[in-house]
């Protein structure tokens, strides 16, 4: 409060006559010197103020900072860590953020990296320092030189000593020329400290004691000399071929098995006298030679021959005769002999058809064909050959003896091809077939005036040129089977159909034609007819698959002989040949309605295939036992045209097939015939097939 103020407090208390009287004194302000500034801080406040900011500072830090701990392997490893970092006991406080360290201890390898220290926790990270490799100082008795291996490798060393093994178990091999391998699996403390490895090597030789008979031969074992027989000495164990020479005898070699400290003395070694050396030379070379009836080689040849003996030697050479000489050679010797072969020749007559061919022999002209030549006796290779004609090639060896005589048969380019082409082939199923190389020109059909003819024999013009198999037989029910095996041929009124060599009946044309695609693809041919969902839609006449025959090419096997064409499988006239097919004879009688009264077959159905002879073209059954489907649609010709048809297949439309030749159920005139033609699609028990395959 104020002085006035004061004053008036005191005025308006009563009055205590004991209290004294305070007066007021004079004040008089301390002079202030002009022109200077009044200090505001003093230095003791300033250092008390810096003290308490370095304070918060630091418990900033403590508050912030992380400890930073490393666990290091060995424990007194040396840490080294970059920035700010505070050493607080094992580890150090540092900020959050990003730190280098190194860690480093004598003996061991130094390591170094970086760490990301978070605000989240202290950081804490082991370190295993790698120990430096050390070193190893073999000491052996007795002292020799040595090779160091570690773990099974070989490593440098000077003196016995290994440097830079790494830390670790190791195993150490030692090494050296005529002692045993030592081996020792020891602890490598690294560190780049130097152990020593005291190794004891033991001997790897023993003592082998060699004679010979005669003494005074020399011992070698692997080109180095040992001494002179008798000798004892020192050989390195395992397997040692021991050689022992001396002048003027056979050199031995023996197999010495050596047990390291195991000492032997051999047997007595025996040489022998040394063999003789011939050098053989005969005019001409290359003749073989035999030494006591065993060949040893050919001219010319140096051979070793048992000295002090009697050697009988031969000499062999195409063409020359055989030479016999005996010789005997003292031991250590060198001979030469030189043998005259003299020639031996024979004579070889060629003959060719056409004749004046040329004859080439060994690929000189000798002459021409009909000429007799005399040759050496050896093999030699005779060509005949002429313009126009293949060649004709033979190998020949002459006989000194006896004459021969080489026949050459030329053929045409075209002969020349066909003689690869079989005759005769096996298909798939196991029939036979026939190879036919027709080039014919012949009428199919009959005469109007024949009697029995029928309308649909309309007389045809017919080249046929193209070559082909056809089956010697019809299908038998085996054969199909392999294709289909539950079909069954049934019977005819009780009379089996369906035995295994029978020929297939009650088939349609549609199954013979699956049968044959599915022979064409077992044997790998091309198939011929066309299928879609199992029926025949059309066909591939350049495919060289299996088919049935055209109806030509069936009129042409059937009708054919030698130049003619007959009207009946058996001839020309009635009556019925003997012996000539399965017609419906006596024996059918009581299953077809006619039979041929005065003609007996045995069979009163189906006859087992090829029970009848065969006919010209060697086919059996192309009239009788069943009728045949063939591969040609059914069509009626106008017999208004008479141009040749080349390699006909039939027309490109119909509803049936034709079938020709007759069955075990025909017996008139009609169907006997060989012209005969029938029609159909469905199956029937007197109708099966035979196939046929045409040779591209």
């Amino acid at each position: 409060m104020t002085a006035k103020e004061a004053v008036a407090v005191r005025e308006s208390e009563p009055f205590n006559e004991d209290e004294s009287i305070i007066q007021p004194i004079g004040f008089t302000p301390a002079p202030v010197s002009s022109g200077s500034k009044k200090l505001l801080l003093s230095p003791k406040s300033i250092g008390i103020a810096a003290c308490l900011l370095l304070g918060a500072l630091m418990l900033v830090y403590l508050l912030v900072a992380r400890s930073l701990i490393f666990e290091t392997q060995p424990a007194d490893a040396d840490v080294s860590v970059s920035g700010l970092a505070l050493p607080l006991g094992d580890g150090h406080l540092v900020l959050p953020g990003h730190y280098s360290y190194s860690v480093s201890a004598t003996g061991y390898l130094p390591q170094s990296g970086e760490v990301e220290v978070s605000s989240d926790s202290n950081s804490r990270h082991a370190i295993t320092l790698e120990r430096l490799p050390g070193h190893l100082q073999v000491v052996t008795n007795p002292a020799v030189t040595v090779r160091i291996l570690v773990n099974g490798t070989e490593i440098e060393s000077n003196q016995g000593l290994a440097k830079s093994i790494p830390a670790g178990r190791a195993r150490i091999t030692v090494l050296t020329d005529r002692y045993l391998p030592f081996s020792k699996e020891i602890e490598i403390e690294g560190l780049d400290n130097t152990q020593t490895l005291e190794a004891n090597l033991r001997p790897a030789w023993a003592n082998v004691h060699i004679t010979s008979n005669p003494a005074g031969a020399t011992v070698s074992v692997e080109g180095e000399v040992l001494g002179t027989t008798p000798l004892t000495t020192e050989l390195i164990q395992g397997d040692r071929l021991v050689n022992i020479s001396l002048p003027d005898y056979k050199t031995a070699e023996i197999q010495v098995p050596v047990t390291a400290g195991v000492d032997q003395t051999l047997d007595t070694i025996e040489l022998g006298a040394a063999d003789g050396l011939l050098n053989l030379v005969t005019i001409p070379e290359g003749a073989s030679v035999t030494v006591d009836g065993e060949f040893r080689g050919r001219t010319p040849i140096e051979l070793d021959l048992a000295s002090n003996s009697r050697h009988q030697l031969r000499f062999f050479k195409d063409g020359f005769g055989t030479v016999e000489r005996s010789i005997d050679v003292r031991a250590g010797e060198q001979r030469e002999m030189t043998v005259n072969l003299i020639a031996v020749f024979g004579k070889v007559s060629i003959t060719s058809n056409p004749k004046d061919a040329q004859v080439f022999i060994d690929g000189k002209l000798a002459g021409v064909a009909g000429q007799t030549f005399t040759l050496p006796t050896r093999s030699h290779n005779i060509v005949v050959r002429k313009p126009g004609y293949e060649d004709y090639q033979t190998t020949i060896v002459p006989s000194a003896k006896l004459k021969q005589t080489v026949r050459a048969v030329l053929l045409t380019g075209e002969q020349a091809r066909w003689s690869g082409v079989p005759a005769e082939i096996k298909h798939g199923a196991g029939g036979k077939m026939l190879l036919m190389r027709p080039n014919a020109q012949f009428t199919m059909g009959s005469s109007r005036r024949e009697q029995g003819r029928r309308a649909n024999e309309v007389l045809r013009q017919i080249s046929l040129t193209r070559p082909f198999y056809i089956g010697t037989t019809e299908v038998t029910n085996r054969e199909f089977r392999r294709y289909q095996r539950m079909h069954s041929s049934s019977h005819a009124n009780g009379v089996s159909l369906d035995n295994d060599q029978l020929p297939v009946v009650n088939v349609s044309w549609n199954d013979a034609a699956l049968f044959c695609n599915w022979l064409s693809a077992r044997d790998g041919f091309k198939e011929v007819y066309r299928t879609e969902r199992g029926r025949v839609i059309g066909f591939d006449a350049s495919a060289n698959g299996y088919r049935m025959p055209t109806e030509a090419e069936w009129a042409w096997v059937a009708r054919y002989d030698g130049g003619n064409m007959r009207k009946f499988p058996w001839g020309n006239k009635l009556p019925v040949g003997k012996n000539s097919g399965n017609y419906a004879d006596n024996s059918a009688a009581s299953i077809v309605p006619a039979v041929l009264r005065t003609y007996s077959d045995r069979y009163a159905a189906t006859a087992p295939v090829a029970s009848f002879p065969p006919n010209s073209m060697g086919l059996f059954d192309l009239g009788g036992n069943v009728s045949e489907w063939v591969h040609d649609l059914y069509t009626i010709g106008t017999g208004l045209s008479m141009k040749r048809e080349e390699n006909p297949v039939g027309p490109p439309e119909g509803d049936y097939h034709a079938i020709r030749g007759s069955s075990w159920r025909h017996a008139g005139l009609t169907e006997l015939r060989l012209s005969y033609r029938d029609y159909g699609a469905e199956a029937r028990n007197d109708v099966g097939f035979r196939v046929a395959r045409w040779v591209n």
